[in-house]
């Protein structure tokens, strides 16, 4: 593109934000545009056309062009506006971004075209479900039957029909022309020219199924293509792809489980994600179309020990989508899933450097690959520098790299610049757009000093709201956002003053002021659902919970303490669009995708324990401001560093640099282990390693691994010999020294021998059978089985006595009264084992959070805080654990556990006491209060029909509207209601 244009752009960019701000500033550098739209749409046509002839390929080019025309029309009418909006569509396309280009196309009104060509061009960008167009239905028709011909005939058509129009005249022309880029393009970038063998009718259901979308699929990004065309679905190696954000990773592993799946007909594939969320969004969107397809998909997400909703009928199960912990699991509960499967999709593989989470990840990706035949392992991330090294550890080579910087809308970046001092301050935000060729330029008095102003009511006086923070200026930054589009505010942390609750507080705080700037409240939609979702939020935590207040202002609170459950129905406010503001924490970088226009970054530094703050990592920064606008939703994403000290850090995330690259958890913990035996002078034992909870996720993992490779015929020396074999399967291995190889292979070694004595004294086979971690064996049977004697007779989950004899027991366990008292902090409980058992009975109680946390004295925030981390993750894996082996050991015995008891585990994850109840969570029902009143209503245990799930059942009774209604709330009826009527098959 022209410098000059390019300027030129940029100066009308300056001038459309400060429309779009709604400033007050005049910039006189820019007083040359007034009267000049025509001059600079005309110049704009005339690149288009320019670029169109020379092929240029520059995306960022076709970008700005796209962009810049998208401004100009807001100030063209009818006819004109159409026209450029038009024109933006098609650079869009011609560039590589159709999600912009569709969204684009949307907005034009297709009255004001003439020709066949404009009309066609119109419903193709649009991806309209009943084209009245037949150039259009023929398109959409030869994709369905992958007739490439038709479209190559379209081609040749379009060629023709432009060079005759030429001899009519320009405008007919244009039109013309632009059809035929449009169809060149298209005829490149279709599902079936991109998919190999793309016209065989072995991909009719992946393709009917992208076609016959809300959102439909015609074609694929960029990145996609650059992967398919490198091999992805034709190769048998393994790969690795870094892809950004937004650039197509879910739908590329789709169509790759679906190729190999079809090419495989008794084999299985894996798709592993790293969180629970994440699993769960997945469930609804890959899972269920996969399952459309004919490749029945199973989720599993719950703990470490399968449940039996996730293990039956594992036989007939094509595609399980699973965090590691929960794979692992299952695999020990079915070893045969090991030769079963046959390709694993590793997504958001970056957490391999994420703590005990990485442990498991990479241990288990170890197991696999050391596998003969091993399965094809793709590994994917967006934020992976040193994607290479990974990819030769999975055993791919030079050639399965796969690298794209491709986003299918473009990310711009500013930070807030002070200029002035005291009450007199203004506020600019400079504006960097790196992946596009326009000029980095400032918007000057971004925010006023008057717009701080307010009126005291109880003195009538004018006064200025303190601005100095970083924290006001953010949030003031947020609502001024919102004129554009839906808002996030990110903080790193979750409570305190420089929280998400902190930033939550100063937003209601300004609200109350009365200060002049946009309120969250006017750009919220649908008012009638938003009120019920606050009915909701006060039902559950009370009316006093910031995240209550937040959402009755039009806002809400998004950090990793808030239950699933809710979380859920808050991303479907913001997704729909409904409401226009999050603050939130790095839980908004983990899978969930939301239609963010606009993100400040409050802080990108956090601190732990008082110390000093510590920069986030550039590739945490860089997935997180993915978020920033996404296809389908914008053409463009915003991200405002709030704290100008902060943008050292920031900008060479925005420059595109590379960030620190993946070491693996594994070889952390061996090389903190190292240093931990020199300075303490110790040698290296399983009682050393048994006693010190930091490795417990690199003995839990070595230990599932070499449970699976056990044999009765194998002496402990052969048995050490594989275990060490193993260990140099790990990415530790590829990244260690001589010295931590050597550590390494000891503690394989040394988990290898403890494996070997539990064969010796019979207890091998517990925690085989039972996928329990073999460390608790012992501590299970030895102590805490004596403690309760109701084993085989208990008939309920609330008994008291049961509850504090497990949190008893847990708080004895090595880390665990660590993180109990830590997630007690700053609360005024000095009886953790009192507390902790009487928050475990409120909850499988079916108490309210509100509820629960009046009975023990603690705010709603620390209640969170300790359920989320204490109760949901650290004690439900101890006591899933503990009871998978006291069954185990029962039935040995000749005995049998109590069915109240069995369930515990599963009772204690959803919060519910009845089987029925607890089968509605675990089959998909998402709400605790609906599972709870339909599971203990008196149908579920009168029904004569012995063919009647509680599935069945509950679908039944909420028919009964006037009943259901008000006793659930609007809200949770209305989302049971759609749960229960789906068939769950997944």
């Amino acid at each position: 593109m022209r410098e000059t244009l390019g300027r030129w752009i940029a100066d009308a960019e300056t001038h459309y934000a400060i429309e779009d701000f709604q400033l007050a500033a005049r910039l006189s550098q820019l007083d040359y545009l007034d009267g000049r739209t025509t001059d600079l749409y005309y110049s704009l046509v005339g690149e288009l056309f320019d670029m169109v002839r020379s092929g240029d390929t520059d995306p960022a080019d076709w970008a700005s062009l796209g962009r810049a025309l998208d401004s100009v029309s807001r100030e063209l009418q009818e006819g004109a506006r159409a026209d450029a909006l038009f024109f933006a569509s098609v650079a869009f396309y011609l560039g590589g971004y159709p999600a912009s280009a569709v969204m684009t196309m949307r907005r034009a009104d297709p009255q004001y075209w003439e020709t066949d060509e404009q009309r066609a061009a119109h419903e193709l960008l649009t991806r309209s479900v009943n084209p009245a167009s037949a150039l259009t239905r023929t398109l959409v028709a030869s994709l369905r039957s992958g007739n490439a011909q038709v479209i190559d005939t379209a081609v040749a058509a379009a060629e023709l029909g432009a060079a005759r129009a030429l001899e009519v005249g320009p405008e007919e022309w244009v039109a013309h022309r632009l059809y035929l880029a449009l169809l060149q393009r298209f005829r490149e970038t279709h599902l079936r020219a991109v998919l190999p063998d793309g016209a065989t009718r072995s991909w009719d259901p992946l393709v009917e199924s992208f076609l016959d979308r809300r959102q439909p699929v015609w074609d694929f990004f960029p990145s996609q293509i650059e992967a398919i065309n490198a091999g992805l679905l034709t190769s048998t190696q393994s790969y690795s792809l870094q892809m950004p954000t937004g650039a197509g990773k879910t739908a590329l592993a789709e169509t790759l489980i679906f190729d190999h799946l079809t090419r495989s007909a008794e084999r299985k594939a894996v798709l592993l994600v790293p969180y629970r969320a994440l699993a769960r969004e997945l469930r609804g969107s890959v899972g269920r179309h996969l399952t459309k397809m004919g490749l029945r998909s199973r989720t599993v997400y719950g703990g470490t020990v399968p449940g039996i909703e996730e293990s039956e009928d594992l036989e007939d199960v094509r595609v399980i989508i699973a965090t590691p912990e929960a794979l692992t699991g299952l695999i020990g509960s079915h070893p045969e899933l090991l030769t079963a499967i046959s390709l694993v999709v590793c997504d958001e593989g970056h957490l391999l450097d994420s703590g005990a989470r990485g442990v498991g990840l990479e241990l288990l990706l170890a197991r696999l690959k050391a596998r003969n035949p091993s399965p094809r392992i793709v590994f994917v991330s967006a934020i992976v520098p040193n994607v290479e090294e990974i990819n030769t550890w999975l055993g791919g080579s030079d050639t399965t790299v796969i690298r794209s910087d491709y986003r299918p809308s473009i990310a711009e970046f500013a930070v807030l610049r002070l200029s002035g001092s005291g009450s007199r301050a203004t506020i600019g935000l400079e504006l960097h757009e790196p992946s596009t060729s326009v000029p980095a330029h400032m918007l000057p008095e971004f925010l006023r000093p008057a717009e701080f102003q307010f009126t005291n009511p109880s003195t009538g006086r004018r006064n200025t709201y303190t601005y100095s923070s970083t924290k006001t200026r953010a949030v003031a930054a947020a609502r001024k956002a919102l004129t554009l589009g839906p808002v996030a505010i990110f903080a790193t942390e979750k409570g305190g003053n420089r929280g998400v609750v902190g930033l939550a507080s100063e937003l209601l705080k300004q609200i109350d002021s009365g200060l002049s700037l946009p309120l969250p409240q006017s750009y919220v939609n649908d008012a009638a659902l938003v009120d019920s979702a606050v009915a909701y939020l006060s039902h559950e935590f009370g009316d006093d919970w910031v995240g209550t207040r937040l959402l009755r202002a039009g806002a809400i609170v998004h950090h990793g303490d808030v239950p699933q459950e809710t979380r859920e129905v808050l991303e479907e406010l913001v997704s729909d669009k409904h409401v226009p503001m999050v603050m939130c924490t790095s839980t908004l970088a983990e899978g969930v995708n939301l239609p963010l226009r606009t993100m400040v970054l409050y802080s990108v530094k956090r601190s732990s324990d008082g110390s000093a703050p510590q920069a986030m990592l550039a590739r945490d920064i860089k997935n997180l401001v993915g978020r920033a606008g996404r296809a389908g939703s914008s053409t463009r994403g915003l991200v405002i560093c709030a704290n100008p000290d902060d943008w050292a850090v920031v900008s060479p995330v925005a420059a595109g640099q590379p960030g620190e690259p993946v070491e693996g958890a594994v070889i952390e913990l061996i090389r903190r282990l190292k240093r931990a035996l020199v300075s303490n002078r110790l040698q290296l034992t399983n009682e050393v390693i048994e006693a010190s909870a930091p490795l417990f996720p690199l003995v839990d993992g070595v230990d599932s691994a070499l449970i699976e490779l056990i044999r009765d015929e194998l002496g402990a020396d052969e048995f050490v010999q594989i275990a060490q074999r193993l260990a140099a399967e790990t990415f530790a291995a590829t990244k260690a020294n001589t010295g931590e190889q050597e550590l390494l292979q000891h503690v394989f070694e040394l988990r290898a021998r403890r494996i070997v004595d539990m064969r010796s004294s019979g207890r091998l086979a517990l925690a085989r059978t039972t996928s329990a971690r073999p460390r608790l064996v012992d501590q299970v049977i030895d102590d805490l089985l004596p403690r309760y004697t109701a084993w085989n007779t208990a008939d309920s989950p609330l008994d008291p006595e049961l509850v504090r004899v497990f949190v008893d027991w847990a708080l004895e366990q090595p880390g665990f009264t660590k993180e109990a008292q830590a997630a007690y902090r700053r609360t005024q409980v000095t009886d953790i084992g009192t507390s902790l058992s009487q928050i475990v009975l409120a909850w499988l109680e079916g108490r309210t959070f509100r509820d629960i946390a009046q009975r023990v004295g603690i705010d709603i925030d620390a209640l969170l805080r300790i359920h989320a981390k204490i109760v949901l993750f650290d004690l439900v894996t101890l006591i899933e654990q503990a009871v998978a082996l006291i069954q185990e050991h029962t039935t040995e015995a000749g005995d049998d556990l109590s069915p109240a008891i069995a369930a515990l585990p599963d009772f204690l994850r959803f919060g519910v006491s009845t089987p029925a109840a607890r089968e509605l969570m675990a089959r998909g029902v998402r709400h605790r209060l609906a599972a709870i009143a339909l599971g203990s209503d008196q149908a579920m245990e009168s029904t004569t029909n012995i063919f009647a799930t509680p599935w069945v059942i509950a679908r039944d009774l909420l028919t009964d509207e006037g009943t259901w209604l008000p006793r659930l709330g609007a809200l949770v009826y209305r989302r049971t209601v759609a749960d229960v009527a789906i068939r769950r098959s997944i």
